[in-house]
Formats: C-alpha cells, structure tokens, sequence
C-alpha cells in the first residue's frame, strides 16, 4: 500500500475544516475527470470480464470490449466508476477470485467511485434548494461534485473521539481521509478479507408486496402521469426527514445559527418542500432536478402501469443501477431488459439524461 504522510500539512493549515478540505478534494477529483466520457457498466459486465481474464470463458465480443475499455482508460477517454450495487454485488461473488475481480476494478475504474445513494440524495436536495433560490453562481453542479474514491463508496466517514486533542484530531482525520483517498480495492481485499464483504446485508425483497399492491390499487390510477405522481408522493413522504435536515443545513450556512425547534414546528419546513415539489412534477416544472428520486419513481410506475409484467427480485438492483448511470454517466452498459424499460416511451429516462444505454 502507498503510505500518504500529510501530517505536516495539516498542521500548518489548522484554519481549513474537515469538510473544507474534503469538499476541496472532491472537487479537484470530479475537474480532473470532467473531461473523460463516464461508463457505467453493470455487474454482469465486470463478472464477464473478470471470467475472460481469468480463461473460465472465451466471448470474443466482451474480450474487445475489454480492450477498447482499457485503452480508453490508458489516454485519459474513458473512465468506469464504481458504485455501492456494483461494489457490493462483485464482493458478494465468487469469492475464490476476489483479487482478480478486485484489479479489474482498480484498473477500470482508476479508483473512482460515484457516492452512495443516500449521499447523492442528499447533495440533490441541497443543489435543487440552492440553486432554485440563488441561482447557478451559488452551486457547484452534481456532475462535478458527485465522485469519490473507492474506499469511501458507501460513505465518507471520519475517525472521531480520538485521544487526542481537537486540533490533532483534526489533523488525524485529514491525514486519514488522504490515506484511504488512495488506497485500492485490491489493498482493502487484501486487509479486510472475503468474510467481511460476504457480511453485508443485502437488499430486503419486497416483491410479493409490491406485486400485491400493484393488483389492489390498479384501480386508482387509469394514466402514467398519474401513477407516476402517486409514486412520487410515497417517495417524498418517506424523504420528509431528508428534507427537514437539508432546510436546516441552508439555514445554517446562511444565517450561522440553528434553527429553534419551535421554528421547525411551527413552518413545517420539511412538509413545504415536499409539497413544493411535488407541484413543480405535477407542472412538469422539475426539469432535471432530483434525478436519484424521480427516476426510482419512473420505473416503479413503468412497471405497475404494465398489468402483465411483475416485479422480480432483479428489478429492485437494476433499478438503483439505473438510477445512477442515467444522470451522472455518459454510457450504460446493461441488459436488454432494463435498456427496454428506460428508453419506453412514456419515460425516455435516456433521452431525458443524454445517457447512452
């Protein structure tokens, strides 16, 4: 592993914040690739690969792909991000050749990682609110600020209640976060072994339900518009903490105090932006806004629109797989199947997010 000393760094910059500095980070990460096409590629594509490079399969179609990929990486081109599904559904695989997989992914992705779902939810939120209320000066766009490292693709988090005093800490935590900024999957294979991994909780099936409430109240919605708006009520209401904590945050950075707990009461700030948005859909006024939300929601109500198609434990994964590539990627690498289902003609999620699939 690369040993990164930035110690003395950090001791002569007590004045830069943790999240200053990681925020200052992940900028200069997400300019540096701003100029490389992203590819996303599904778990099916990084297990084939892994197959070819390791002589179990000869599919001479994914072997050129392979190539192709890995000389677009090589001139700076391309670049195959990560996410918290691929990351976790390639780790849960076949784990007598995790290292394999792991140096593919190392290779492919050159360390990055697009951040976790309820990060990414957090930070359009944030952007939908700033940018709604000060205009295009006052944000930084998800498309740059929207990367990480592989390490922290399930999350950015910080030693805290360290022995030592708060400035070390600090110090401690920048010093920390630099080191695990360039560390590889590979190295955490190596450190943290395949029974770790093999523990990760996995996605809750919730299809019996789903395909239960999809008969019982067919009978509501007669229109995609309408199911979709149905879909995104459920969705907001479940989001209204989410909303409250974001309200919060801007306030906080623009006044530099806290809101009063009374002050939350009695404006029901949670429930306006919801409501707020919730009419902006209903308008067709939401743009591209908030694309890990209504895209989740779009799926959902392609799929109940269709009365002879179920949902199947697949789609939950597939979904959040689509969730991510279409609005933060260029290219789409996926199965038949899911390419169907976002470029139909009532949602055109492709067309939508200028995502090749």
């Amino acid at each position: 592993m690369k040993i990164v000393n930035t110690f003395d760094k950090h001791r002569n910059e007590p004045d830069i914040s943790l999240d200053e500095y990681t925020k200052e980070v992940k900028l200069k990460l997400g300019r540096d690739i701003s100029k490389c096409k992203k590819i996303y590629l599904d778990t099916n594509y990084w297990l084939s690969f892994r197959d070819i490079i390791l002589g179990r399969v000869k599919n001479e179609k994914f072997k050129e792909l392979l190539i192709l990929l890995c000389q677009g990486i090589k001139s700076e081109r391309f670049i195959c991000p990560i996410s918290e599904d691929i990351l976790i559904e390639i780790l849960r695989s076949d784990h007598t050749c995790l290292d394999e997989t792991a140096r593919i992914v190392d290779e492919l992705s050159s360390g990055v990682s697009i951040m976790s779902t309820i990060e990414r939810d957090r930070l359009e939120i944030l952007y939908f609110l700033r940018r709604s209320t000060q205009g295009d000066s006052y944000v930084h766009s998800p498309d740059i600020f929207v990367w990480t490292k592989v390490p922290y693709t399930l999350g950015l988090v910080h030693p805290t209640s360290t022995p030592f005093s708060p400035d070390e800490e600090l110090v401690v935590q920048k010093a920390f976060f630099d080191q695990m900024w360039s560390t590889s999957l590979s190295y955490m294979v190596e450190v943290m072994g395949t029974k770790t991994f093999l523990s990760i909780p996995k996605l809750k099936d919730v299809t019996e339900t789903l395909n239960r409430d999809k008969v019982k109240f067919a009978h509501e919605n007669n229109s995609f518009k309408q199911i979709y708006l149905s879909e995104m009520a459920a969705v907001l209401e479940m989001f209204m903490h989410e909303f409250e904590d974001a309200l919060i945050h801007f306030y906080e950075t623009e006044t530099g105090r806290k809101p009063q707990k009374t002050e939350l009461q009695s404006t029901k700030a949670g429930q306006q932006l919801a409501n707020m948005i919730y009419n902006a859909l209903k308008r067709n006024k939401l743009k591209t806004y908030l694309p890990t939300l209504t895209i989740e929601a779009s799926l959902y109500a392609s799929v109940r629109l269709d009365l002879e198609r179920k949902f199947t434990k697949n789609d939950l994964h597939d979904f959040r797989h689509a969730q991510t590539a279409l609005p933060y990627y260029d290219f789409f690498f996926t199965e038949h199947s899911l390419k169907d289902l976002v470029s139909r003609k009532n949602i055109e999620l492709d067309k939508k997010y200028n995502c090749t699939v």
